[in-house]
């Protein structure tokens, strides 16, 4: 019993620490932000802090690393392959997710949030991407990994400017729009169209 109740302490004193550090990135960078100002914001004394954090950005690592380890349950083996309704349907949950914590994405992809956060999101979804566009498109090696940060880069753009904007659209218009995107730019270097094998993109019949 007592067990049980330390760790509801320390799950409450957790969430107490991760909450006033959203509130604080609202208006500063981390480098702003003090481990005393933060013991200040959720009011507890620093000893409690150190007993669960080395500092501020340790505090903000395992946060990311939460929210890391949850975008990857969502990310499914060759879900990302060709745009079919178990794409739609994984494009949704993960959409749902950042919806459902709107005010952490808010803050974690916004000028205040860590780069290294950014980076490890974009390195997420672009593993995910390299193994699809070797599997369905053959590309050198230069012009796949300019794909992939097209890729990557436009759909974390659209996320971050769909949460600016207070989530206006539903989910799955918003997943139908970056798949679309995503699809439509990718696959236009498939052999079929003729782009990979030096065919004018915007020749033919096809409009630009």
């Amino acid at each position: 019993m007592k067990t049980e109740k330390t760790d509801r302490r320390v799950k409450y004193t957790r969430m107490l620490l991760k909450n006033s550090l959203m509130e604080l990135m609202r208006e500063r960078p981390i480098s702003k932000i003090s481990v005393k100002l933060l013991c200040e914001t959720a009011d507890i004394n620093r000893s409690t802090f150190y007993a669960h954090y080395t500092d501020q950005y340790d505090l903000l690592k395992q946060l990311e690393q939460e929210v890391i380890a949850e975008v990857k349950k969502h990310i499914a083996k060759d879900a990302f392959a060709k745009p079919t309704a178990q794409t739609m349907q994984l494009m949704n949950q993960i959409l749902d997710y950042i919806a459902q914590n709107a005010d952490l994405f808010k803050i974690l992809l916004s000028e205040y949030g860590d780069s290294t956060f950014h980076k490890e999101i974009m390195l997420l979804a672009q593993q995910k991407i390299i193994t699809d566009i070797h599997n369905n498109l053959v590309l050198d090696s230069r012009t796949s990994e300019y794909l992939q940060y097209f890729a990557v880069t436009g759909a974390l753009s659209i996320i971050q400017k769909w949460l600016q904007d207070g989530m206006r659209e539903p989910t799955p218009k918003m997943s139908e729009l970056i798949a679309r995107l995503l699809y439509k730019g990718v696959l236009d270097f498939s052999p079929q169209t003729g782009a990979d094998s030096g065919q004018d993109a915007c020749s033919g019949r096809r409009p630009c």
